[in-house]
């Protein structure tokens, strides 16, 4: 049986150069979620090398193409639009998400020299790492785990006293067989921060969308948090804002130390 952890180190030592995006909050949600995409498709083609990125973006619902089918689902995105919540379409599974400012996305996308290299529990792994590190240095204690009645939910989830804070996803895709003749793959894991965004208003947001679209989907707003909740009365004298630019800072330098000791 494999070690996921093992393997999460050994994804940070087999890309030397690592290159991190730090981004200020994207002007538009659409250029902000399409981001990801270019840059895995970059990675993909060779193009650029192993690349973990952060970046937040307004105020949106980001639902799965599967939702598109809902039998109301453009009443909802007009009705959501018209409340300041416009809804965007991503490539991946799960969930609708909200994005807002205080929510941080974080990415990491690498190229594999086969489809498989690394387990999906080893990208994940190396997903969470750098969060749980920036997380502990905070005062908090993360852990992986599903948390029942949550959006998006999954074993890899990032829980804090038994509340979700962190949710995440991974997509694969090919690439054309480069002068070798060998077939690469491209692996790209996402994940969201909740960090000073408020979850009951979020997770209402997201319950929301589904009655509007025709879906019987409801989830609790109670099983969620975020850092500012977990540190209420450390974080009570910070300005908005500040305690998601420390977090920033924590998950750069978390991740930049892997990177350097891989």
């Amino acid at each position: 049986m494999s070690n996921p952890q093992s393997e999460a180190a050994a994804i940070f030592a087999a890309y030397p150069r690592w290159r991190l995006i730090n981004e200020p909050i994207s002007v538009d949600p659409i250029d902000g979620l399409q981001r990801d995409t270019a840059l895995l498709k970059e990675v993909a083609a060779g193009k650029r090398g192993a690349t973990a990125r952060i970046w937040e973006n307004p105020q949106s619902l980001v639902v799965t193409r599967r939702e598109t089918r809902f039998p109301s689902f453009k009443d909802a995105q007009i009705q959501l639009g018209q409340e300041g919540w416009p809804v965007l379409v991503r490539e991946s599974g799960g969930t609708a998400v909200p994005h807002e400012p205080g929510i941080i996305h974080f990415s990491l996308m690498f190229r594999q020299e086969k489809l498989f290299q690394f387990s999906m529990d080893a990208v994940y792994e190396a997903l969470c790492e750098p969060l749980q590190m920036a997380l502990a240095s905070l005062g908090l204690t993360p852990g992986y785990g599903e948390v029942k009645g949550s959006y998006c939910d999954g074993k890899y989830n990032l829980v804090v006293d038994g509340l979700k804070i962190t949710g995440t996803a991974q997509r694969i895709i090919g690439a054309k067989k480069s002068d070798d003749g060998v077939q690469r793959s491209a692996v790209m894991a996402q994940s969201m921060l909740m960090v000073e965004s408020d979850p009951v208003a979020g997770t209402d947001v997201v319950n929301r969308f589904y009655q509007l679209a025709g879906s019987e989907r409801v989830f609790d707003p109670a099983v969620s948090t975020s850092v500012q909740h977990r540190m209420a009365e450390r974080a009570a004298d910070l300005a908005p804002g500040e305690l998601t630019l420390l977090v920033r800072e924590r998950l750069a330098e978390a991740f930049t130390q892997l990177a350097e000791r891989g």
